[in-house]
């Protein structure tokens, strides 16, 4: 019976679509043979917390991303790419963008990689002050 509660109130908190809703197609540039250059808007969901209620937890909202990869068009190292993805974040005149080096294991949509966050503060306050986060591995993909 707590099993059967504990997954019914997981439910009731996760998003009502699962899947986000379909966006543009990936735009790519051949960069004179060398390095193909892919351009990505998109929506996905992402855990928010209101910092005027934090006693609340996390909530998850569609944010949208946009994100720009570059690849080497050489076989040896058509697997490796620099990415940099950019979300909206918490508050009003604050940026955050996320770079990234990444490898695609070859036949699988799998990439293995290195990403940072860098915050930027845009606030008379504040003026051009930001902080970049420690830097931490990752794994994505279709598995």
């Amino acid at each position: 019976m707590i099993t059967i509660a504990s997954l019914a109130g997981w439910l009731m908190q996760a998003p009502a679509v699962l899947s986000p809703p379909m966006t543009a197609p990936p735009r790519e540039w051949d960069l004179a043979g060398v390095f193909v250059l892919k351009q990505e808007h998109f929506l996905t969901w992402s855990p928010m917390i209101d910092l005027s209620r934090p006693f609340r937890g996390f909530e998850y909202q569609l944010q949208p991303m946009w994100a720009l990869e570059l690849t080497p068009k050489h076989r040896r190292l058509d697997s490796f790419s620099a990415a940099l993805l950019s979300a909206p974040a918490m508050g009003a005149g604050v940026g955050l963008v996320q770079p990234k080096l990444q490898y695609r294991v070859r036949g699988t949509e799998v990439r293995v990689g290195v990403q940072t966050a860098v915050l930027s503060f845009f606030t008379s306050a504040m003026r051009g002050a930001g902080k970049v986060m420690r830097p931490m591995a990752f794994v994505s993909g279709k598995f």
